[in-house]
């Protein structure tokens, strides 16, 4: 089974420095696909307090690509 979503939910809410209003979001889970291509979701945590009216909005996020080569020697792993 291959990842082809993260699943995110709004948190919370702040103010930056600016005076934005801004979210913080976690992830929850991720959508997998299975053999078949049918699309699987795991709930790995639920963030209760994120609850509006007994229910919670989440977002699918696509996982970004990950750069095979490290930018500077700190990220190459000894």
């Amino acid at each position: 089974m291959s990842v082809k979503y993260y699943v995110k939910a709004a948190v919370s809410e702040y103010v930056d420095k600016d005076g934005k209003s801004k979210k913080k979001y976690q992830s929850i889970g991720v959508v997998l696909e299975t053999k078949n291509g049918d699309l699987m979701i795991k709930i790995e945590s639920l963030p209760l307090f994120a609850l509006k009216d007994g229910s919670l909005m989440a977002y699918l996020n696509v996982p970004e690509p990950k750069d095979p080569f490290p930018k500077t020697l700190e990220d190459v792993p000894f």
